[in-house]
C-alpha cells in the first residue's frame, strides 16, 4: 500500500476482505497504520468453513483436531482449535442468518460457564461444554456488533437474522465411541471405496461405440448437477441399489431405444 522512505505510493486506495470477523485488536492496529488513510473499504465475508453438502459444513480447525482435543499432551494447542472452530462456526451462523440456542453434551452436568478448560480434573474429556462455551461468547460478540452496525446505519453485507429458532447441538466424539471403527453402508460410501472420483465429486469412464471408437464422459456427483445422487446418497446400498433397478426398468419401458439396448 506504500513504500518504504516516503516513496509515492502505487495504489490510491485499498479494498480490504476478510475470510472471517475481524478481531478488534486487528482492526485497531489497522486504524493506527500508516496504510489507514489509504483503506477505502473493510468487508467480513465469513466464508471460514467449507460446505461438502447442502446440510454439511467442515470447519476443521488444524490438520489434526482429534490429537489436540483429547491428548493431555496437546493442553497449548486445544484452546486454539476450540477458538477457531467457533470462529468458523460463526460464519455458518453468519451466512444463514439465524439466532441458534447452544446446546451441548455434558454428562458430568457442568455449566457451560465452566468451559474453561477442556480437560476436567479427573482427566475427562469435556470438550463439548468447553465448544458450546466459546461458541456462545464468540455469538453474543458477533450479535452485538450487529446491533452497533445498525445502530450506526452502516449495511451489513450478511443476512438479516430471521426465521425460526434454531439450535446447535454440540457433540464430541466420546458420545459414539465406535463410529470411526464401523464402515457405512450407503450408497455414498460405496462411491467412494469403488469407484475412483477426480476432485472428489467427478467420475470420469469410456464407452466405445459401434464402430469401435472410445468416447469419455465425465459425470459430476453433486447436489445441483445429479438430483438422483442427492435423494440415494445416504441409502442403504441395497435400498439404493433396487432404486436404481426400479428406474432403469421404467426407462426400458417408456423409451424403444432402451428396449432395443435391454434385449442385446
Amino acid at each position: 500500500m506504500y513504500q518504504q522512505g516516503g516513496a509515492q505510493t502505487k495504489y490510491a486506495h485499498a479494498h480490504l476482505f476478510f475470510t472471517g470477523e475481524l478481531p478488534d485488536e486487528l482492526f485497531t492496529q489497522l486504524t493506527k497504520s500508516r496504510a489507514a488513510p489509504y483503506i477505502k473499504n473493510i468487508s467480513e465475508m465469513f466464508v471460514e468453513f467449507n460446505p461438502f453438502e447442502s446440510r454439511v459444513f467442515l470447519t476443521t480447525p488444524s490438520e489434526q483436531p482429534f490429537y489436540t482435543l483429547y491428548s493431555p499432551n496437546a493442553t497449548d494447542a486445544v484452546i486454539k482449535d476450540l477458538d477457531a472452530a467457533s470462529d468458523r462456526l460463526i460464519s455458518i451462523v453468519a451466512t444463514l442468518g439465524i439466532r441458534p440456542f447452544i446446546r451441548y453434551y455434558n454428562p458430568k452436568g457442568n455449566s457451560a460457564n465452566e468451559a474453561a478448560d477442556p480437560i476436567d480434573g479427573d482427566g475427562v474429556p469435556q470438550v463439548a461444554r468447553a465448544m458450546a462455551g466459546r461458541l456462545q461468547i464468540k455469538l453474543d460478540e458477533y450479535y452485538a456488533d450487529e446491533q452497533q452496525k445498525n445502530k450506526d446505519g452502516k449495511s451489513s453485507d450478511q443476512p438479516q437474522l430471521s426465521g425460526p429458532p434454531s439450535v446447535i447441538l454440540v457433540l464430541d466424539r466420546s458420545i459414539d465411541l465406535y463410529a470411526p471403527l464401523i464402515h457405512e453402508l450407503s450408497y455414498q460410501a460405496m462411491v467412494y471405496d469403488l469407484v475412483g472420483l477426480d476432485e472428489g465429486d467427478k467420475y470420469t469412464y469410456t464407452v466405445e461405440s459401434r464402430d469401435g471408437e472410445i468416447h469419455r464422459y465425465e459425470a459430476e456427483l453433486s447436489e445441483k448437477a445429479d438430483p438422483l445422487w442427492e435423494k440415494l446418497r445416504h441409502e442403504h446400498i441395497g435400498t439404493a441399489a433396487d432404486a436404481l433397478a426400479m428406474r432403469l426398468r421404467r426407462l426400458a419401458e417408456e423409451s424403444a431405444g432402451a428396449r432395443f439396448l435391454s434385449s442385446r
